[in-house]
């Protein structure tokens, strides 16, 4: 069963840990990298959560980016092709909409979201526009791909599902088809974006156990937050098929690898859900390279984005 939030909600619940918030400073790089936002589903006092911004080159904190709108426990935030930012609310059942760059409140843009509570929350998770314009959220409650109207917000209906056991992250990939991980298979699975009809299993190996945030690279291949094994899984772009590991499990203390994301550095940035921080590795050869953002009041990181 997954865990991100979930599993680590009852290990910090059990233990009662409190972290004070500490920014983290940066190595020499000579970083062009844009804010880093970081969803956060709950904080020290098992409040709310929050959408979180951080210095693209220091990893610094700038507080929390959106206000307003009731936002309980974002997992992902996705810049629109208004300019506006999309987040996901897992508990509330909703995508709620922001200003790109004030992150004031516009609005609900997607409601009744199918969702469930069975010791932990199950519902809208993963999100991205589509080559179309509209919008696809990945559900775990449903195990499917929903698509809605990118403008209005309106259903357009059932996108996918075959093939998905608790689908998590998703992206569309160079080839602009859609690309979904299957956190209980341990496979990303491949979709016709225009269709959705299945295009069979696109990414697998031994390594891979509990996939979660994906993203294709720089160099065109596909990155995978592997959950369970507390790696970051590579894949060849094109064939899918396996290279090695990229971030070796338990790098820099990697605990729970949920959110990839590569900055305009290069380098890649990975949300370590258990430990509560987002950690940097080198984007051509995944070693270590520093914690960016240390472990503080909000807890349990999942899925991340940088500003445009």
């Amino acid at each position: 069963m997954k865990g991100y939030w979930r599993r680590s909600f009852y290990v910090f619940l059990c233990v009662g840990l409190l972290f004070s918030l500490v920014s983290c400073g940066s190595d020499d790089d000579d970083s062009t990298n844009t804010d880093l936002l970081v969803a956060f589903t709950t904080n020290d006092t098992f409040g709310p959560g929050s959408l979180q911004r951080y210095n693209g080159t220091t990893g610094a904190s700038l507080g929390a980016f959106t206000s307003g709108g009731g936002l309980s426990a974002p997992v992902q935030a996705v810049f629109g092709p208004d300019g506006n930012l999309y987040v996901t609310d897992i508990v509330n059942g909703k995508v709620l909409r922001y200003n790109g760059t004030t992150g004031a409140f516009l609005g609900t843009f997607v409601d009744n979201i199918p969702r469930d509570f069975i010791g932990f929350d199950i519902g809208p998770l993963g999100l991205a526009f589509g080559p179309d314009g509209n919008l696809y959220v990945s559900n775990d409650f449903t195990n499917d791909v929903q698509r809605y109207d990118g403008t209005t917000g309106a259903s357009l209906g059932t996108f996918v599902s075959a093939g998905l056991d608790v689908p998590t992250g998703l992206v569309f990939g160079p080839d602009s088809n859609l690309y979904v991980s299957s956190f209980n298979t341990n496979v990303v699975q491949r979709y016709s974006g225009r269709t959705g009809a299945s295009m069979g299993i696109f990414a697998i190996s031994n390594e891979l156990n509990g996939p979660e945030q994906l993203v294709f690279g720089p160099d065109g291949n596909l990155y995978v937050a592997s959950f369970n094994s507390n790696s970051v899984e590579r894949y060849n772009g094109t064939t899918g098929a396996p290279l090695r590991t990229f971030v070796t499990p338990g790098s820099g203390g990697l605990n729970g690898p949920t959110g990839v994301a590569f900055g305009r550095d290069g380098n890649l940035y990975v949300s370590s859900n258990t430990s509560g921080e987002v950690l940097r590795y080198d984007g051509e050869t995944g070693a270590f390279k520093n914690i960016f953002v240390a472990a503080g009041q909000q807890l349990f990181p999942a899925f991340l984005t940088f500003t445009p």
